[in-house]
């Protein structure tokens, strides 16, 4: 393969990288980069590719080193935010619930976050742009790092930006984003059926405060259950809903279950769910549900119920929000 191919293959890589799964998280399944075009990142590194793919169309493919080091160097530095996150996620879990007795539960969830095939489908990507430009270089007899010309001042100059602009812009977002307490990473239809109303146990009940705005002004509703195809699982059983904040306060947290029912109406399993959940360890988008927001999941996505046992009767559900957690000054 010639050195145009190579940065075709990269810049392809790179694109399709950005949407294959990158970690699997619990409740939340597998997330990618690209997070339907919100993270900022992804789409520097989308940018990146199509610089390189058109040099490679420019017959200018030595010059595709720079966008490759520039796309490396920002993988390099979200993966290690993302062990980073992770660490910090499993340390204030391990100091929050020290001695609460579902601590064994949301440590057990932690367990099963695991990184993905994606990282090597992106990693190629950058590796194949960077390989283009060198062999490029050394089939004319260019220094590595060398710019000849004007234009390639101009696409080094334009790679270092986004690079720039990328961590630059990812970090700030870290830094402004609210803390969330570690009871946020607690684990977590009859016809399907929703509600409003508080449920759960004595030792996650919510407040007298937060039980009565969940039950006046929030609204579960939209609710299905079945069996969904998955690319990664298969067919597998999921739910899907929408969130209504009907008060005057903005929720940084809300934590749903799901109830599954055999074909004898008898509950057999249950899920929780945090569709909204602002942390400052969130990997993906995290929004507040403010007053009058409607939360729903993004086009053709779902929650997965994996582990619901063969036994339920698709369709029977029941759905309630059992805790907020509302935002700073609201």
């Amino acid at each position: 393969m010639t050195s145009k191919g190579f940065a075709f293959a990269g810049a392809a890589a790179l694109v399709v990288g950005l949407l294959t799964p990158i970690v699997t998280l619990p409740f939340l399944g597998t997330v990618n980069l690209f997070n339907n075009g919100t993270n900022l990142v992804a789409l520097v590194l989308l940018a990146l590719a199509a610089i390189g793919a058109g040099l490679a169309l420019k017959d200018r493919e030595a010059d595709a080193i720079w966008p490759g080091a520039a796309a490396a160097a920002v993988l390099i530095y979200y993966f290690l935010k993302l062990q980073y996150t992770l660490s910090q996620m499993r340390e204030s879990m391990t100091k929050s619930l020290e001695g609460n007795p579902f601590a064994g539960v949301a440590q057990t969830a932690m367990s099963s976050v695991q990184l993905q095939w994606g990282w090597i489908v992106l990693a190629l990507g950058a590796g194949l742009l960077v390989y283009a430009g060198l062999t490029a270089k050394k089939a004319v007899g260019a220094g590595l790092f060398s710019v000849e010309d004007r234009a390639a001042k101009g696409v080094a100059a334009a790679s270092v930006i986004a690079l720039v602009f990328a961590v630059g812009w990812d970090w700030i977002g870290r830094t402004r984003a609210p803390a969330a307490p570690a009871s946020a990473l607690s684990n977590t239809t009859m016809p399907s059926t929703a509600s409003a109303g508080v449920a759960g146990t004595s030792a996650s009940q919510p407040s007298a405060e937060e039980a009565a705005y969940i039950r006046q002004n929030l609204r579960l509703y939209d609710l299905t259950s079945k069996y969904y195809d998955s690319m990664l699982d298969g067919r597998v059983p999921g739910v899907d809903f929408k969130i209504k904040n009907n008060g005057n306060r903005t929720l940084t947290e809300v934590k749903v279950r799901v109830v599954f029912y055999d074909s004898d109406d008898k509950p057999i399993a249950e899920e929780e769910y945090f569709p909204v959940l602002v942390s400052e360890y969130s990997l993906g988008d995290s929004k507040p549900l403010r007053p009058n927001y409607i939360w729903q999941n993004e086009r053709d996505k779902f929650y997965s119920a994996k582990s619901v046992p063969t036994e339920w009767k698709e369709g029977k559900v029941t759905a309630s929000i059992v805790s907020v957690e509302f935002g700073p000054n609201s």
